[in-house]
């Protein structure tokens, strides 16, 4: 645990002095075109009455602090989310674990201390997102905002189809296997990592040896089924069957596995880290009679695989 709120926003009082400053704030799952639109308002906004660009990012979600039964996977780790942040031209960021005496504060009392302390001139937030213990937005959170005399600004996050891009939104899509959908609100494609473990070596009986990954619980993946992907390995990227799912073939085995087959690959990288970007879903898991009809569809997955990544 890093420092309480109360010390990190200390800290900020003194670190940017007499400056104004303009606020975002929230856990940013995903770092999806949604939030990129809310950061770009931001620079906007901060450049037009000349305060510091700041973003407030929760580490873990403030909700799975209060309930731990809410917690779920994230799309992003906490520092690729730092790291998609700083790449919009942030000029500050603040990581915040949510602690108790943050839990119990009033949207106003919050607000207030950061007038305070870090002379808050505007607040530009997305149209659900919601601030203090009494999970204020809209035109409440305005009014509170017009008290302290805190421009506030409120942004639709919607796509050009007007579907609202949301975190949670995203996550189901994933889980669904609707990758396109989901990497064309994320703005690019949904990605996960995983070291690579010992398998049962299956694929390679049938001349199709598949990286077996173990993926932190914390980390979202899709949902079951074969996907298009493209596979990072030290920094170059290969082509990939992914597969996920309990692979129902003719052995017994009903344990859900992540694997992929890197294409144009033969290297040893057992205990390494790869990166995953999926791009699309082409199947659901179907059950084989013999491995050697697993063995034609790998085939046929494959052939598709290469034509869909070849049109770009």
């Amino acid at each position: 645990m890093g420092d309480t709120f109360t010390e990190i926003i200390e800290k900020l009082s003194k670190d940017i002095s007499k400056n104004n400053t303009s606020l975002c704030i929230g856990t940013f799952d995903g770092v999806h075109s949604g939030h990129k639109k809310l950061f770009n308002k931001l620079i906007r906004v901060s450049k037009d009455n000349n305060s510091l660009a700041v973003v407030f990012v929760f580490k873990i979600r403030p909700r799975e602090i209060i309930n731990i039964k809410s917690s779920k996977p994230y799309i992003l780790p906490f520092k690729n989310r730092a790291n998609k942040i700083k790449d919009s031209n942030i000029e500050k960021i603040i990581e915040i674990d949510f602690d108790k005496k943050l839990q119990v504060l009033s949207s106003e009392e919050f607000l207030k201390i950061l007038k305070e302390k870090i002379n808050l001139r505007s607040l530009i937030t997305s149209v659900n997102t919601r601030i203090g213990k009494d999970q204020i937005n809209g035109n409440k959170l305005q009014t509170v905002c017009k008290n302290l005399n805190i421009d506030f600004h409120q942004i639709d996050m919607t796509s050009d189809n007007e579907k609202i891009i949301s975190s949670s939104n995203i996550s189901s899509l994933i889980d669904g296997g609707k990758i396109e959908e989901a990497n064309s609100m994320l703005g690019e494609n949904f990605y996960f990592s995983g070291r690579v473990i010992e398998g049962d070596r299956l694929g390679r009986t049938i001349g199709f040896p598949t990286a077996n990954l173990f993926v932190k619980k914390n980390q979202q993946v899709p949902g079951d089924g074969i996907f298009v992907s493209t596979v990072e390995i030290e920094n170059k990227q290969y082509p990939g069957a992914l597969s996920i799912g309990i692979r129902p073939v003719i052995k017994n085995d009903d344990t859900r596995k992540i694997e992929v087959y890197i294409l144009d690959f033969n290297k040893d990288i057992y205990g390494e880290e790869i990166k995953v970007n999926v791009i699309k879903k082409i199947r659901n898991q179907i059950k084989y009679n013999s491995l050697e009809d697993l063995k034609i569809q790998i085939k046929k997955d494959i052939t598709e695989i290469k034509k869909i990544l070849s049109n770009g």
